[in-house]
């Protein structure tokens, strides 16, 4: 099995190397890299596992002053010598390889390691971190491995990255991305303590919660320092990963999608989930009799942890929607399609919310107009809190992005945009197969009873919900293809851009083509010269700007001595 995989990940290595340069792989170096670094990786795990184990017997002697087995000791020790001995001898073998070899520091498999590397070792830094800061703040039971993990990975962490070599800003969004979800959570965590505390010191009666009665802010201490571990270990990880290092990278396609995905939508949808946990709980206690059975102070007390939410999800949101403009270098009047695709993301998550809501109200609706059995009697009032919540959050999200994409509508640039098409295709596409599909159960209710002799009023039941969903989602249906419509009519078709085509005629220049792919509106083909057999390198700069600032088709000439001309030509 392991052997499959391997040759799995060969080939899946392969594959992606010649996409992304256009050159020939050799498979055998290839496979010879990836034996020896992950030989490599295997010594340099196995090696700080035994340092590990040694260290943390050492510092259980220095904790109580007693004597572990020896066979334990024994062990580590020995998993030190052996793996550690392996380890200078490979890492001697592979220095006089990179000494030797301009590109093995730039090859795939060694950015790969490096990568792996670098977030197991500060996967373990940080969760040992977290259990030492938790002893030395709140008392957490004493870990040795954790206290000797620390200083053992961290230092397998700092020599990797003194080693030659790149790391892909891909790496450093994924380490952002889980170093952000930690921060974020224990962050909820630490604000939902406070906002507890808050509420139950206001509050005349004691309540069974955190504090049963003793509010007083030694007793909130005493619950909030074991909460303050994480998050120190989590920022400090943040703050490196990506404030560090991924931040400063320029405009990319994995960078934009960090920041819309991960920051934006997921501060988005936090505050969506909060906002409406707010609302619910109060339309609630207003329209739902059966929650006010209690007291009104045991059924708000879970206002503290939306709140925190709320808190925690407009904090990632602001921040990260700022980093928006940051991402981009270039906008053409002040505009392109990451900023679109912001108010698209924005608009698409209220109107999914809003909808909703509306749906919920029509089914309430035709629950009441329709005939109904015993099956159908239901208490609607929680229906009705819940669709309030739906639309009081999810309008006011659709309205405030809508008003901004309707704010640059008519021009060249937005009508033709991609994120816009898009947009407007996949809402309406959406909306119109539901708005068939409602159709189609009730056509099937019908036929299905006149096949079967049962038609009668009492059918009509079952319409309640298509009904709600064809009333909901067709009037959304009907507008966004108006909206879209009315674009493609406003553009004529003479004014609409037409993509340019540049033609490479070279040597492998895959730099030079990955940046002119990076340009909108140009269409890029690459023409090889047989006579010129080499890899060449150059900087691309000059050659992106004068294409990106040229109109027209152009040929771009290069020469094996890495120069390069750009020649105008006719269509």
């Amino acid at each position: 099995m392991e052997f499959v995989l391997l040759i799995g990940l060969v080939f899946g290595i392969v594959v992606y190397r010649r996409r992304a340069d256009g050159r020939r792989v050799d498979v055998g170096l290839m496979a010879r890299r990836l034996f020896e670094f992950g030989f490599l990786y295997g010594l340099v795990i196995a090696t700080a596992i035994g340092a590990t184990g040694a260290l943390s017997r050492l510092v259980q002697v220095v904790e109580d002053g007693r004597q572990s087995e020896p066979e334990g000791l024994a062990f580590w020790l020995s998993l030190v010598i052996v793996a550690g001995s392996a380890l200078v001898g490979m890492t001697i073998w592979l220095r006089r390889r990179f000494r030797t070899s301009d590109t093995e520091a730039g090859s795939g498999g060694w950015s790969f390691y490096l990568s792996t590397m670098d977030l197991l070792s500060t996967g373990i830094v940080v969760g040992s971190a977290i259990n030492v800061l938790g002893w030395l703040l709140d008392g957490w039971s004493f870990s040795p491995w954790s206290v000797a993990a620390v200083p053992v990975w961290l230092a397998v962490s700092i020599v990797h990255w003194r080693l030659p070599g790149t790391r892909r800003l891909l790496h450093y969004l994924v380490a952002s991305t889980v170093a952000l979800l930690g921060m974020a959570v224990s962050t909820a965590v630490i604000v939902e303590h406070l906002l507890q505390w808050a509420y139950e010191g206001v509050m005349p009666d004691p309540l069974p919660f955190h504090y049963t009665g003793d509010t007083s802010w030694a007793n909130s201490w005493d619950g909030l320092r074991g909460s303050l571990a994480p998050v120190l270990a989590f920022g400090v990880a943040w703050w490196w990963y990506w404030w560090r290092h991924a931040r400063v990278f320029e405009r990319s396609p994995e960078r934009d999608g960090y920041v819309l995905v991960v920051g934006v939508l997921g501060g988005l949808a936090t505050t969506v989930v909060a906002a409406s946990g707010l609302l619910h709980t109060m339309f609630s206690w207003l329209l739902v009799g059966s929650s006010r059975d209690g007291s009104a102070v045991e059924h708000f007390h879970i206002l503290s942890v939306f709140a925190a939410l709320l808190v925690v999800g407009v904090a990632l949101w602001a921040y990260h929607r700022r980093e928006v403009p940051h991402a981009v270098r270039r906008q053409v009047d002040g505009r392109d399609e990451v900023a679109r695709l912001y108010d698209h993301l924005e608009s698409g998550v209220g109107l999914v919310a809003s909808t909703i809501g509306v749906a919920v109200l029509l089914g309430i609706v035709w629950n009441e107009v329709l005939p109904a059995g015993d099956d159908w009697d239901i208490d609607v009032d929680e229906l009705v809190a819940f669709a309030l919540t739906a639309l009081l959050v999810g309008g006011p999200i659709w309205n405030r992005a809508w008003k901004r994409i309707k704010a640059h509508a008519g021009t060249v640039a937005e009508e033709t945009s991609a994120v816009r098409r898009v947009y407007l295709f996949a809402v309406f596409g959406t909306t119109a197969l539901v708005v068939l599909g409602s159709f189609l159960v009730m056509v099937y209710m019908v036929v299905f009873a006149l096949l079967d002799g049962s038609l009668e009023a009492e059918t009509l039941e079952g319409f309640r919900i298509p009904l709600a969903l064809v009333c909901s989602t067709g009037g959304v249906a009907v507008y966004h293809g108006r909206v879209l419509r009315s674009g493609l009519r406003a553009v004529p078709t003479s004014s609409r851009p037409s993509p340019r085509t540049v033609t490479v005629v070279g040597p492998p220049a895959p730099a030079l083509v990955a940046a002119l792919e990076g340009l909108s509106g140009l269409r890029v083909v690459q023409y090889r010269r047989l006579d010129v057999s080499v890899r060449v390198d150059l900087v691309p700069e000059s050659v992106v700007e004068e294409v990106r600032t040229g109109a027209g088709n152009m040929v771009v000439v290069v020469a094996a001595d890495g120069s390069t001309e750009v020649i105008p030509v006719a269509d």
